[in-house]
Order: C-alpha cells, then sequence, then structure tokens
C-alpha cells in the first residue's frame, strides 16, 4: 500500500507540473509582444479604367507612301535638283540625265510634223478647189452643155483629191504619234517626284552613268503617319477598325499620340518562334511631325473605357480559384476582402462590389507573414511592435 500511495503521488505532482507549464505557456503568449507587419498600402480611389489590347511588340512608323524610284533608260546623270532632306512638290524634277541626242530627235519629229500638217492643208485645198469644178460640172452637164466624158475625168480628179487628203491625214497621225514617242523617249531621261515628299536617300552623283533599275532617290510621303503592329490571335475577337488606339514611342515616353485602328488583317501569320499574330495598321489623328517614318512604337487598341469608376492596381489582387481578393486595413489589422471586378489592364483594374472610395489596400503582397487579421503597420507611420489584444 506505501508502494502505490507514492506512485500516485508521483503521477500527481507531475500533472501539476504539466499544467503549471501551459499555463506559464499561454500567459507568456498572451504577454508577449507581437511583431507588427510593415506594408505599403494605397488608397481606394476613383478614375478613368480602359480595357486595352496592347501590341506583342514594338510596331513600326510608316509613311502613307514610300518609293525607291529607279531609272528606266541606260544614260548619264547630267543635271541632280535634289538633296537628301529636300521637300519636293509632285512632278517636280529631281534629275535629269544626258539627251542631246534624244532632244535633236524631238526636233526632227516635230520639224516632219510641221511638213505633214502643210501637206495635209495643201491636199484639202485642191480636194476643195476639185470639189468645186465638179459642182460646175454637174450643173453644166444638167443643160447638155458638156460630155460625158468631162464630167468623169472632173469626178476622177475629185476622188483622187479625196484620196490624197485622207493620205495626208494619216501621215499626220504618224507624225504625231512620232513626236508623242521623242517627248516620251526624252522625259525618260527626266526623274520627277510621283507625289509631294520628302526625298530621304539620294543615291546617285552628277556624271555617274546609270543602268536600267538603278535606285535613284528615295522618296517618303510622310503627309500621313500610320503604325504598324502585331497583336495576339487571341485578341483578334476584341477588336475592330474604328476603335480608339494610343500610340508611345521611346523618343517620346511621356507624350502618348493618339488614334484609331483604321485595318486589321484576316490572316494570322506565324513568326520563327511559330506564335501566331494578326497584323494591325493605326492611323493618327491629324498630323504627327515628332514621329519619324522607322520609329518603333507601342500601341494600345481600347476596347473598353469606364470614367469615374473605383478601382485598384491590377497587381494588388490575388486570384484564388473563381475568388479575386485584396488585403484591406482595418484599424491595425489587414483583412481578406472579395472583390468583384470590371474592366481591367496591365495596370489598374476596375471594382464594381466590394471596396468602398477610401478604403486602404495593401500593395506589398510580398511581405512575409501577410495573411487575414495579421497585425500591420502601413509604412512611414510610428511604432514597430504592438501587444496584441
Amino acid at each position: 500500500m506505501p508502494e502505490e500511495e507514492s506512485k500516485q503521488k508521483i503521477w500527481f505532482r507531475r500533472g501539476v507540473k504539466i499544467a503549471l507549464a501551459l499555463v506559464i505557456g499561454v500567459v507568456v503568449y498572451l504577454a508577449w509582444p507581437e511583431q507588427v507587419i510593415e506594408v505599403r498600402t494605397i488608397v481606394v480611389t476613383k478614375g478613368t479604367v480602359e480595357d486595352i489590347v496592347s501590341s506583342l511588340q514594338a510596331g513600326v512608323v510608316k509613311s502613307k507612301r514610300q518609293v525607291q524610284i529607279r531609272a528606266v533608260v541606260v544614260g548619264r546623270v547630267e543635271n541632280l535638283k535634289v538633296t537628301k532632306g529636300d521637300r519636293v512638290k509632285k512632278n517636280q524634277l529631281l534629275l535629269e540625265l544626258e539627251n542631246s541626242t534624244l532632244r535633236a530627235r524631238l526636233r526632227l519629229a516635230k520639224a516632219n510634223l510641221s511638213a505633214g500638217e502643210s501637206t495635209l492643208r495643201a491636199a484639202i485645198l485642191r480636194r476643195d478647189a476639185a470639189k468645186r469644178a465638179l459642182d460646175r460640172t454637174n450643173q453644166l452637164a444638167v443643160k447638155g452643155a458638156v460630155s460625158r466624158q468631162a464630167l468623169d475625168r472632173v469626178q476622177a480628179e475629185f476622188d483622187v483629191s479625196q484620196e490624197t487628203v485622207s493620205t495626208a491625214q494619216a501621215n499626220l497621225a504618224q507624225l504625231k504619234a512620232a513626236v508623242d514617242l521623242a517627248l516620251a523617249s526624252l522625259e525618260e531621261t527626266r526623274i520627277r517626284a510621283s507625289f509631294d515628299g520628302l526625298v530621304t536617300d539620294v543615291h546617285v552623283e552628277s556624271g555617274e552613268s546609270l543602268v536600267i533599275g538603278a535606285p535613284v532617290v528615295n522618296l517618303v510621303d510622310d503627309s500621313g503617319i500610320t503604325v504598324e503592329a502585331a497583336i495576339d490571335e487571341a485578341d483578334a475577337g476584341r477588336i475592330a477598325a474604328g476603335m480608339p488606339v494610343r500610340v508611345t514611342c521611346d523618343a517620346y515616353p511621356e507624350e502618348p499620340f493618339l488614334g484609331s485602328l483604321m485595318w486589321v488583317s484576316q490572316v494570322v501569320e506565324r513568326d520563327l518562334r511559330q506564335n501566331r499574330h494578326l497584323q494591325v495598321e493605326v492611323g493618327l489623328d491629324g498630323a504627327s511631325p515628332r514621329l519619324k517614318v522607322g520609329m518603333s512604337a507601342d500601341i494600345e487598341i481600347i476596347v473598353d473605357k469606364a470614367e469615374d469608376t473605383l478601382f485598384i492596381p491590377t497587381n494588388t489582387i490575388m486570384r484564388r480559384g473563381e475568388l479575386q481578393q485584396v488585403y484591406v486595413i482595418e484599424g491595425q489589422k489587414a483583412r481578406l476582402r472579395t472583390i468583384r471586378p470590371g474592366l481591367s489592364n496591365w495596370e489598374r483594374t476596375q471594382v464594381l462590389d466590394g471596396l468602398r472610395e477610401g478604403d486602404r489596400v495593401v500593395v506589398s503582397l510580398e511581405v512575409k507573414g501577410l495573411r487575414d487579421d495579421a497585425s500591420v503597420k502601413i509604412k512611414g507611420t510610428p511604432g514597430s511592435q504592438r501587444v496584441a489584444y
């Protein structure tokens, strides 16, 4: 019996010690200072949110028209009229090849034409005289004053004169064609601007000999600027011609240019990495002289827009299955709250339900220990610890 009582006392003392340790642990836990997480926040405000489709990569600024004018005849450059950077008007002479022989041929063709015109006038005079003689002979024949043979002879003279006029007219047409041909051959040595534009390059020098097809001048019509870019095929169903577009470029990062979607390709293309995309073309509103042809530019097609609406930064939203949640500061706690988003882009997301204007949403989601009901301190406010209540 004494041995059993001794065992009971031992177990009792052990139980008391365990209970005392648990009580002490709870007291220490409740009294121990809780580490407060420092977070960065933003205030929920109202503004504009756009649903946008961005280009896959930088597009290219293009001109309305851009051509490389080439020589169409063999010749030596005699008179170079322009230099790189010159602005020219349509049909303005850019350069002239040596063409003295062709000018002589044109003078000869014009002289032959003048002779042909003179021949035709003489033929017409003879025909008219033959016609008057025929009319008089017919009148005399009616009165029986001339023989039938005389009438036939006068009729034959008129017919011959009529045929001579026809021959002279045909010959004159040939001479006119010869003048046109000589003029066209001469004009081929005179290279002119095909439209108003900017000379971006000159490939020849005075005295240089050219062959057919040799590049002469690059001409750009920069009165109408467009931007061509590629978008992901997944966005093809969201865009349509006429939608507003915002264009940005590295040269003017703080100055967006506005335009509209002019054209959407009906063909899906593949790049070297087998990524599928669509080509689109954007026309800019008004003149944009600061954009240079050949520049790289990014585009954002504005599919939809909501103004004066609640929004938060897109990177503050956590997606958990079907739910989209944010951490909201309530007092000194971070509370997990489910929201209903609306329009969204890389920077902003519209909030249709779950937040109010003025709420503070946690931005620094990467902070260690951030969880629902965690004690937090907004970065920049005094104090780093707080006793838990």
